[in-house]
């Protein structure tokens, strides 16, 4: 029990604070009545002195002596009875506890010692076995979550339930592994994560291997602990909320969910690490489309580096190498495989991989280009091929499909990007393509509250040639809301009408869409 709680529920809101109000957050273990000439042989740390003054020092440099020995022994303050033996506390000893933030406190006479007693080492057994009956509750609620849970979410979920506070677990990169509060921002972790990393390790951060509390930007308060494996920091655990302020138990309860943690992902470790001796089977899983997205499934996949809501290119490198691969073709391919696994930690990256025959695919994170991937391989003669940027589950299999359509035109020593190709093989006659050619530079003018202003716009533009007079007067619109649109049009598709190349593009894709329309 604080001194502060005391005061403010016992008996000790009688008294009056005459100094060390700055420290008045210490923690009471025991009260003790003194009033022997040796006072400081009879006194421990975090005991509260309750004296009627009878032996207190009057030369005021004695006083001084004593409350820096009562000081120095670690009291958490002294209750003096007035005004029986002492009208008050001297002012050289008031002068004194200040200096060494030690509360004295003045007590009616009339209060007795014994009530004192009674109520606050009564408050103290009852915090002390609150405080119990948490730690009980705690302990069995985070042993469920580690014996019934499958993933971190039911971790966080646990923690929220035990300390009713927000409960987040984060990867080193801040990739949100589980968390109590659905609506947490995965971008916002990674700020974080970021921001604390910039001047230390987070080993070195959360050294020594206690929880911490952070700062946000915001100003909001955090309480963070290390999930370590073999000495390197894994993940964080962390706890929050709206003016929060964090006890002992939150500290222990943080401490223990943190081993639970790492013992969770060193399973789903090991599991990762068997699917890669087994072949890759998850991106292999995730590019054929036969990843089942469980939730202890997405979990394993994100201890991998993967993020369900992160944006990916699919890349595939295809090897100069006949098939069936030789047994030299084998150790090409694995070093291969090896150095762009390299390069992409090198750019901290997870390699996220698959190899079959002689292909090696990989999911490159959409704000990383492929040029540095391409560069580390292309001097072996391999080909590249990049797909379109896709999120989730099921935009993985689309970026395999991507790639797999480039697989016919690749040619050795070369980068092809999916929208490289498009347009040509469009004005070839792939269905396919024409479908995502349209997808692409027609379909994301189309508003389902506002209608098809822009469509039509681009229609009437392609088939006029561009001509913005003779457009606006086929649409019968005003010169200027016409170029209010085109500006929009250049804006969505990320091109500009001024262009030859685009013009024409747009004109195919405009022609197209109105033949698969007349074929409907």
């Amino acid at each position: 029990m604080k001194l502060d709680a005391a005061i403010q529920n016992t008996v000790l809101r009688e008294a009056t604070v005459v100094a060390g109000e700055g420290a008045m957050n210490r923690e009471i273990t025991w009260v003790h009545i003194v009033d022997h000439p040796e006072i400081t042989n009879w006194l421990k740390p975090g005991e509260l002195l309750l004296t009627t003054g009878y032996n207190w020092p009057v030369d005021d440099e004695a006083c001084r002596v004593m409350v820096r020995r009562l000081s120095e022994i670690g009291l958490v303050g002294v209750v003096l009875a007035v005004p029986h033996f002492r009208e008050h506390f001297t002012q050289a000893a008031i002068d004194e506890a200040n200096l060494c933030h030690l509360p004295l406190l003045e007590l009616p006479w009339e209060i007795q010692f014994s009530e004192i007693m009674y109520d606050v080492l009564a408050r103290i057994i009852n915090i002390q076995a609150e405080t119990i009956r948490r730690s009980d509750h705690i302990h069995r609620t985070l042993t469920e979550a580690a014996l019934e849970g499958n993933n971190l979410e039911g971790l966080a979920r646990a923690l929220h339930s035990a300390l009713d506070k927000n409960a987040l677990v984060v990867s080193v990169d801040g990739t949100v592994l589980g968390a109590s509060d659905p609506e947490v921002s995965e971008s916002n972790e990674r700020v974080l994560v970021k921001k604390l990393t910039e001047l230390q390790s987070l080993c070195g951060f959360f050294e020594p291997n206690t929880p911490k509390v952070v700062v946000e930007p915001a100003g909001r308060s955090r309480l963070g602990g290390a999930i370590r494996l073999r000495g390197e920091v894994i993940g964080i655990v962390w706890l929050y909320d709206e003016g929060a302020e964090f006890e002992e138990l939150d500290v222990r309860a943080l401490e223990h969910a943190a081993v639970i943690a790492a013992l969770h992902l060193t399973y789903q470790r090991q599991l990762s690490d068997q699917e890669t001796r087994l072949g890759y089977a998850f991106v292999a899983g995730l590019l054929e489309g036969k990843f089942s997205a469980t939730p202890s499934a997405i979990e394993r996949a994100q201890v991998s580096g993967w993020s369900e809501s992160r944006g990916y290119r699919v890349c595939l490198v295809l090897l100069n190498e006949p098939i069936p691969l030789s047994l030299e073709g084998f150790d090409r391919r694995t070093k291969m495989a090896d150095r762009i696994a390299k390069t992409m930690q090198g750019l901290t990256i997870a390699p996220l991989m698959s190899v079959s025959l002689n292909q090696i695919s990989f999911l490159l994170p959409a704000e990383n280009a492929p040029d540095a991937i391409w560069r580390s391989v292309r001097s072996e003669g391999g080909a590249l091929a990049v797909s379109r940027v896709h999120h989730g589950v099921k935009g993985m299999a689309q970026g395999a499909e991507d790639v797999l359509a480039l697989l016919p035109l690749l040619k050795p020593g070369k980068l092809h990007d999916f929208d490289e190709v498009l347009f040509p093989r469009a004005l070839m006659g792939d269905s396919d393509a024409r479908r995502l050619l349209i997808e692409k530079l027609i379909e994301p003018l189309g508003n389902p509250k506002r209608g098809n202003a822009l469509i039509d716009t681009v229609l009437t533009l392609a088939q006029e040639g561009f001509q913005l007079i003779n457009t606006a007067k086929v649409l019968d619109i005003h010169i200027s809301t016409l170029r209010y649109r085109v500006e929009r049009i250049e804006s969505m598709l990320h091109l500009s009408l001024d262009n030859p190349e685009h013009k024409f593009k747009l004109q195919v894709a405009a022609q197209m869409y109105v033949l698969a329309g007349d074929d409907t």
